[in-house]
């Protein structure tokens, strides 16, 4: 069994190399929730949507959110009636957070819940949210603070940013399940998704860092950036934000106490020596994921190097 950190866009698209290269039933998600919210009532967990549905074979590939070929008349009517809706919520997708809020409101954690909805979207793989307990991101300016939607979605990143915060993050607890997987996993994978609001949160819950701190050995990190710039997302500009240079170097450094392994782009091999001065031992790979082709590549070399540094 392997467990697979993720987060936003980048490691789903790992993923669908995964599940063509080993048993998708050997494979956990803990999955990052900091940037759940709510929109029009319902509970949104935009992460756990977007593994639940990549893994299911229907993800929106062109926004890497919702559900391929949905119909947002529900979006449209409410914004006709003036109900604001920060984000696009297509049809068959607000099903999916229709369901999963009447299961809450009925007292069902955000863990069980996720359990239903992937086996019936017939999911194979075990998808865990990081925590059932209310974690939010507060991305920070010199003004205020806002969730990351308000940042992302609505601001769209033109805001300057001095500090990024995860309210209730001290008292959370790892779902059921979460520290097991890191535990009795072969492997532990850190998807190439933004290391500060994707994989943060999930590396903050005190106990699931310990558990990958003791079992550094056998965790491997996917660089998102390439070159000077992110892959995708707002990973640059929240790096530069913390004082952390945006380059692999710099996932290095965030990651340093957590893994033995970053695996980084053939194209910044100059940064080797850096990295490897940290502790963290650089592996070349080609980390562009354009094609299925490509990722099943990369998927192939993520576990030729997990399994070889396991051990």
């Amino acid at each position: 069994m392997i467990t697979i950190l993720s987060g936003g866009t980048g490691t789903p698209k790992l993923l669908q190399g995964m599940i063509q290269v080993m048993n998708p039933s050997e494979i956990t998600i803990i999955v990052n929730t900091a940037e759940d919210t709510e929109v029009s009532g319902l509970h949104v967990s935009p992460d756990l949507d977007t593994v639940t549905y990549t893994l299911a074979g229907i993800v929106n590939e062109r926004t890497w959110y919702g559900i391929r070929n949905d119909t947002f008349w529900c979006h449209e009517m409410l914004k006709r009636l003036g109900c604001p809706e920060l984000l696009r919520i297509g049809d068959r997708d607000r099903a999916v957070k229709l369901t999963r809020t009447l299961m809450m409101k009925r007292g069902v954690t955000l863990s069980k819940a996720t359990r239903f909805i992937a086996r019936r979207l017939g999911v194979k793989s075990r998808i865990l949210p990081m925590t059932d307990d209310q974690v939010r991101t507060e991305i920070v300016t010199p003004r205020d603070k806002m969730s990351f939607h308000e940042f992302w979605v609505a601001r769209r990143a033109r805001v300057r940013v001095v500090g990024v915060k995860f309210r209730g993050i001290k008292k959370a607890e790892p779902a059921p399940g979460v520290v097991d997987a890191i535990r009795k996993s072969r492997a532990v994978i850190i998807g190439p998704s933004n290391p500060v609001t994707s994989i943060g949160p999930i590396l903050h819950l005190r106990k699931i860092g310990r558990m990958l701190q003791t079992n550094r050995h056998k965790v491997l990190a996917v660089s998102p950036i390439i070159g000077r710039s992110p892959v995708s997302g707002p990973a640059g500009k929240l790096m530069r934000a913390l004082g952390i240079e945006v380059s692999p170097f710099g996932v290095a450094k965030i990651y340093r106490n957590y893994i033995s392994t970053l695996l980084i782009d053939t194209s910044d091999s100059g940064q080797a020596d850096k990295i490897r001065s940290l502790g963290v031992q650089p592996v070349l790979a080609k980390l562009h994921m354009k094609t299925l082709k490509d990722k099943i590549v990369l998927a192939r070399k993520v576990l030729s190097v997990a399994y070889r540094r396991a051990f």
